[in-house]
């Protein structure tokens, strides 16, 4: 059999690449997994994608990330309910800051970042049933900005 030349093209990548904020946040392994990672780092040439799946709340402070920014390219968010009789419904609660405003998301929805906006923190509310976030952005490597204060905000 000849060798899949496209193969090369498809990952199950699970490891998380954002920046090294990700081991100050406290997290619950049981809170959800990452469902695939790509950009540029795990296949050349591809933009930046994640997917994940929530399947409990966020721990009581804590939250999936930090608010910040992307000084150089546009985010899309998806929040989806995976209810194959209701995709619509959320089935539970996310809530995520977009500048200074505090959205509560109950329906499945995308959400437009643009490039310089400060936004999250995105936090898990209210699961009943799993809630898929894909994250994709016009980047080959997911880059951010913290807000300067950010550690001192944790405490």
């Amino acid at each position: 059999m000849a060798e899949l030349k496209y193969k090369k093209l498809i990952t199950k990548n699970r490891e998380h690449r954002h920046s090294d904020w990700v081991s100050k946040v406290p997290r619950d392994p049981e809170g959800g997994k990452i469902v695939t990672w790509l950009d540029g780092d795990v296949i050349p040439g591809a933009f930046y994608y994640e997917s994940f799946m929530a399947i409990k709340p966020t721990l009581e402070g804590s939250f999936n990330d930090p608010p910040h920014v992307h000084e150089d390219w546009d985010e899309v968010i998806g929040i989806y309910g995976t209810n194959p009789a209701d995709p619509y419904n959320l089935g539970g609660e996310v809530q995520i800051t977009l500048g200074d405003e505090v959205h509560s998301i109950t329906e499945s929805c995308a959400i437009f970042v643009p490039r310089g906006l400060q936004h999250c923190p995105l936090v898990i509310k209210k699961v009943s049933t799993p809630i898929l976030l894909v994250t994709t952005g016009a980047s080959r490597n997911y880059t951010q900005t913290l807000p300067p204060d950010w550690e001192v905000s944790l405490g």
